[in-house]
């Protein structure tokens, strides 16, 4: 099928700033989806009209539930493998202190990885004795899928990566990773923050444990974050305890804890649940839309904007194979100091990111060829 180069996939009534600029920075924060921004204000405002009678104990659990199951459609999981929390950060943090990792095991981290991927991770292996391993990039910001596999042996604990890298957009084989890791008796876990919304994330391919926020390529908002976690993970004690952590957290004794039998026991405290509504509605788009529409929609502007790219004599980073790329495209361009020219193309109203010493463009769903177009014309200008 023909698609006409206007074609947005995620339509601009929905996503507004599409038509207004050519907006392709959602590896930073993705446009908010309209009805999402709509539902949190109309839970704001009731609040503030009504208070608990708007927002009573009941409205509390519901909320939280709906994002639940939202988030097992999107993760292939039970709502029983699902918490919710404030962002993924906490999550993972909650996890790391959780899993424990023994002194001496291994961590195996790539180098370009995002901090919050395996910063918690540090900070646990700092007070274990465990060792954080690197596998290390090349030249063009690309890690060896078959180094990385290598580096997984007896001594590992935990496998520690980021689905999609946030700087190149480079993925990973989750299945492939998973399955060496357990070989070894180690866990495999993910930061999906920059996968969840624009690429499939599957519990079924094994991982152990998958953790995302919503403000990316979800196109929800700050302050909500998710994570799928295993049944064997769910026997853990979490590092963050709260009053939500009691398996009847509506009664409010300080002198028991009894851990539910499944994720919840990783959600522990109150949030801005009003983040919920708009995370909620927006999962909810992209399901409706279809994932994989949202990948092939992606796929074909991310491969129009790399030949653009290369056509301009630019440096795209990250792997050559189509198979191991996100919609996430990054490029140096000769001659030119990239901070600069970030500034340059911002004033031409080409939205995208300075990562390192790149310029980092993800396109989402939201956009279009001809968006991809313009901004190339942008580039070559300032060229």
């Amino acid at each position: 099928m023909t698609l006409d180069t206007a074609f947005r996939l995620g339509p601009a009534s929905i996503f507004p700033p599409a038509d207004r600029h050519v907006y392709l920075d959602a590896a930073s924060v993705g446009l908010s989806h309209k009805g999402g921004a709509a539902a949190i204000s109309a839970w704001q405002n009731a609040l503030a009209e009504e208070g608990t009678i708007a927002f009573d104990e009941q409205a509390e659990v519901e909320c939280l539930d709906n994002l639940n199951a939202a988030t097992a459609r999107l993760f292939n999981a039970t709502v029983d493998d699902i918490a919710v929390a404030s962002s993924e950060t906490v999550l993972m943090q909650s996890l790391a202190w959780a899993v424990m990792p023994e002194a001496g095991s291994k961590i195996i981290a790539t180098d370009i990885t995002h901090p919050s991927t395996i910063y918690p991770w540090i900070r646990v292996a700092d007070h274990t004795g465990a060792e954080v391993h690197w596998v290390r990039a090349d030249e063009t910001q690309s890690i060896d899928p078959d180094a990385l596999e290598a580096a997984i042996d007896d001594a590992t604990s935990v496998v520690c990566l980021s689905q999609v890298e946030y700087g190149t957009g480079q993925k990973y084989d989750l299945k492939r990773f998973a399955e060496k890791a357990h070989r070894h008796g180690a866990i495999l876990v993910v930061d999906a923050t920059q996968a969840a919304g624009q690429v499939p994330v599957d519990a079924a391919t094994g991982v152990d444990a998958v953790a995302t926020s919503t403000y990316k390529w979800l196109c929800g908002p700050f302050g909500t974050g998710m994570m799928y976690v295993s049944p064997k993970l769910q026997e853990l004690t979490p590092g963050i305890l709260g009053w939500r952590t009691h398996k009847d957290m509506w009664d409010f004794q300080a002198d028991r804890l009894e851990l539910p039998g499944n994720a919840k026991r990783y959600e522990f405290g109150t949030m801005a649940y009003g983040t919920a509504f708009g995370a909620t509605e927006s999962i909810r788009h992209l399901l409706e839309t279809g994932i994989d529409k949202v990948v092939a929609h992606n796929r074909r502007i991310s491969k129009h904007l790399i030949a653009g790219l290369n056509a301009l004599g630019a440096e795209v980073l990250g792997p050559k194979s189509d198979a191991d790329r996100s919609a996430t495209v990054a490029a140096r361009f000769p001659g030119k100091n990239s901070r600069d020219f970030a500034k340059t193309l911002k004033d031409a109203n080409v939205i995208a990111s300075l990562r390192r010493d790149f310029i980092r463009f993800s396109p989402h769903y939201y956009n279009n060829i001809d968006d991809i177009d313009r901004g190339l014309s942008a580039i070559e200008a300032a060229l």
